[in-house]
């Protein structure tokens, strides 16, 4: 099989692990905006296709405007969605037919796995998740939304890169172990 294009959990995770507030919100990273030492935008501009977590696509879509038109886009849920945008679709699959769902609509590069803690480790134990990019938020929020689920086995890493930002943040990427050949 030849290699793949790669997969990235790319997000902002406070210092105690959380992704969200239990209800949904990220309020808090309004005081941490992604600015020009994350490079945020040079990230979407990498970006070919996106897999949501359901949770994360209700967020996305409570903001005023769509933001991810310009890429093919799947939601990983069960459950019924309804008024898609377009180039999105919603569908109940095990992470390849996720990632393949995208390929035949034309993602060809780096897909962006967003959100989904509940998903992430789903990613993970499949083999298909190449890369983990946090933003580490200098705020403990005490409870919420695990940027990795719940309980799983021992996952180790391999460190890119960690740098610390203007901020206070703390930009990091760490490689998977479980690469695709």
């Amino acid at each position: 099989m030849p290699n793949q294009p790669e997969v990235i959990y790319m997000f902002a995770m406070s210092l105690d692990g959380f992704i969200a507030r239990p209800n949904g919100s990220f309020d808090w990273l309004e005081n941490y905006p992604a600015n020009a030492d994350f490079d945020f935008d040079a990230f979407l501009a990498s970006v070919t296709g996106i897999v949501m977590g359901r949770g994360s696509y209700d967020a996305a879509r409570r903001l005023e405007e769509w933001a991810y038109g310009r890429y093919p886009c799947v939601v990983a849920t069960s459950r019924p969605v309804e008024n898609l945008p377009a180039g999105t679709v919603a569908m109940a699959a095990e992470p390849a037919e996720l990632l393949a769902d995208l390929r035949a609509r034309g993602a060809d590069g780096r897909i962006w796995l967003f959100g989904g803690g509940d998903l992430v480790p789903q990613f993970i134990e499949a083999g298909v998740l190449d890369t983990i990019e946090i933003g580490i938020i200098p705020v403990i929020l005490g409870n919420g939304i695990s940027a990795f689920g719940g309980a799983q086995p021992d996952r180790w890493l391999d460190l890119d890169f960690a740098k610390p930002l203007a901020n206070g943040a703390i930009h990091a990427r760490y490689i998977t172990r479980h690469r695709r050949p």
